[in-house]
């Protein structure tokens, strides 16, 4: 790649100013140096102009819709932002497409009420859709406010997530699917098919793939939503309806080939299940005391838990598929220390023990971590 870095607008004009003989006069403010200013000042926007070029036409440095360009390529597309899907608590039966805002603010949205899922004893449960694409949808639980007018109406709650909203795919985990799909070949119901196909339905994040896992012609697809938490019901049935569906008035996976899988595999998409991780250590502070630092602490843990999720899907192949996910006590120390203000870390435990802690990651059972209690002490 060429280095435009250098091409300044002070070092295009000096180059241009040591090109004019030096018995001219080329000082600041002199014809020469004034009438070449303008000229560097616009080349200098050209180079701008032609880095960005060259950044966007290669997939590591290439941002935004030049990156999707890039990934179009290779047959993948960016997934949008979903919507999130709760249910709602009424007294009454309401009509379909009513319309409900949360009362939180700035962050308050509107939802739209769907199918009825129950009824009993004068309270009706239905499915509400976010009007907002995204995480904000995901949050509040309690009173909503109805927008559509519906007489009798006393009580009306937005209550359980059915499905997670999901905020649009970031450059870079377009970025990491776009690297992904060289390591191997997705083709007839093999292991990388099955992960395309998987991870490119919006609203999933990661998947994990065993193969075989109640004998030959059965495949085991454990999911992750797009907040890399465990997926709700409502998205694991959409990822079974187009992977391997139910034949009719049945409820297990049909392997007669009536979604994505091929005929004979019968594939079941499963989630995984939270494993809390709890955090105690004892820290020497240079200034303040320990329980100053508490936020930052969970904030530094968090942010090592969010990048063992990022490869939580990621598999080890030898004889057979393996998905290892550790939770190592030095990355735990090295988080911490890493904080202003924290000079030592002493004591620190991961769920009760001084070691590293190894998640359950096998067909019968997926762990995922998740952040749990973290106590500091002085």
């Amino acid at each position: 790649m060429i280095d435009f870095s250098g091409y300044t607008y002070e070092e295009i004009l000096q180059s241009m100013l040591e090109q004019v003989d030096n018995s001219l006069d080329k000082r600041q403010g002199s014809l020469i140096q004034t009438a070449l200013g303008p000229v560097a000042w616009y080349l200098e926007g050209l180079y701008i102009l032609l880095a960005q070029m060259q950044d966007n036409a290669y997939a590591e440095t290439a941002t935004g819709q030049y990156l999707d360009y890039k990934a179009e390529e290779r047959g993948l597309t960016r997934k949008p932002a979903t919507p999130a899907v709760r249910q709602g608590i009424f007294d009454e039966a309401i009509p379909a497409g009513s319309q409900f805002r949360t009362i939180n603010g700035t962050n308050s949205v509107i939802f739209v009420s769907g199918d009825l899922i129950s009824s009993s004893d004068g309270v009706y449960t239905y499915s509400m859709t976010c009007q907002t694409a995204g995480t904000i949808g995901n949050s509040y639980t309690g009173r909503i406010l109805p927008i559509t007018s519906i007489y009798g109406l006393t009580r009306a709650e937005i209550g359980e997530v059915i499905t997670e909203g999901t905020d649009e795919e970031t450059d870079e985990a377009l970025r990491l699917r776009w690297a992904a799909s060289f390591n191997s070949t997705a083709f007839g119901g093999n292991i990388a098919s099955y992960r395309t196909e998987i991870l490119s339905i919006d609203g999933v994040g990661a998947v994990q793939v065993y193969p075989a896992w109640q004998g030959g012609g059965t495949v085991l697809c454990s999911i992750l939503d797009g907040n890399l938490t465990p997926a709700e019901a409502g998205l694991i049935e959409r990822v079974q309806n187009h992977i391997c569906p139910p034949a009719d008035g049945e409820t297990t996976p049909s392997a007669d080939g009536y979604g994505y899988a091929p005929i004979g595999a019968a594939v079941t998409i499963t989630t995984a299940t939270s494993l809390p991780i709890n955090i105690e250590c004892t820290v020497r502070v240079s200034v303040g005391t320990a329980a100053d630092y508490q936020q930052e602490i969970e904030t530094a843990i968090g942010k090592y838990i969010s990048e063992v999720l990022s490869g939580w899907g990621d598999a080890l192949v030898s004889q057979s598929v393996t998905y290892p996910v550790y939770i190592y006590l030095a990355r735990i120390l090295t988080a911490i220390i890493s904080i202003d203000g924290i000079v030592n870390v002493t004591g620190a435990t991961i769920n009760g023990s001084a070691s590293d802690l190894a998640l359950t990651e096998t067909a019968a059972l997926q762990q995922v971590p998740v952040l749990g209690t973290v106590t500091v002490n002085g």
